[in-house]
């Protein structure tokens, strides 16, 4: 591309394409590799066998393992969500016949019910940490492209899994009461 004044020469389109990063998955930017412009130097110097997307050993470079991240965020929240939710059925079913026999606030349930209870308790304790980082993970993921629609799908699906549990906790609760 030429201006149409004559006075401030501008580069050529081969020019300006030459200036652009190389991107070899593409197969795009520094593909002119020894052409020479119109005043007879070269436009690239830079060897044909350097390539950025590999180290010198060949193997690629930290971060270009993207999907990763969004896979890793998926797994985590799916892993929460659904330890969240059978928690949370075991408890709703269980819940309602140990307080008929057991009394009030559990004062005369067994003890192994009350430790059960307890643990079940400190699980979903641990459901929502990892929710919570595979929500953060997820964030991360579909902000910076990295396995984008398993990060949005990581999101929703720890958005949601606290009231899905929850939910099915009452319900069955209620029901089994």
């Amino acid at each position: 591309m030429t201006s149409p004044d004559f006075m401030y020469p501008q580069p050529t389109d081969d020019e300006l394409a030459a200036q652009q990063p190389s991107t070899a998955a593409l197969g795009l930017g520094n593909h002119v590799h020894g052409a020479s412009h119109s005043h007879g130097s070269v436009v690239d110097q830079t060897p044909a066998s350097l390539n950025t997307e590999t180290d010198h050993d060949g193997t690629s470079p930290a971060g270009t393992n993207r999907p990763l991240l969004g896979k890793l965020a998926l797994v985590l929240t799916i892993i929460a969500a659904g330890l969240s939710l059978l928690v949370s059925i075991i408890l709703g079913i269980t819940i309602g016949p140990m307080e008929n026999t057991g009394g009030y606030y559990f004062t005369d349930a067994p003890s192994w019910y009350q430790n059960l209870a307890i643990a079940f308790a400190g699980l979903q304790v641990l459901c929502a940490a990892l929710g919570i980082t595979g929500l953060i993970m997820g964030i991360v993921a579909a902000a910076t492209s990295r396995a984008r629609t398993q990060g949005v799908v990581a999101i929703a699906i720890a958005v949601l899994a606290p009231f899905i549990s929850f939910g099915f906790f009452m319900i069955l609760s209620f029901t089994f009461a």
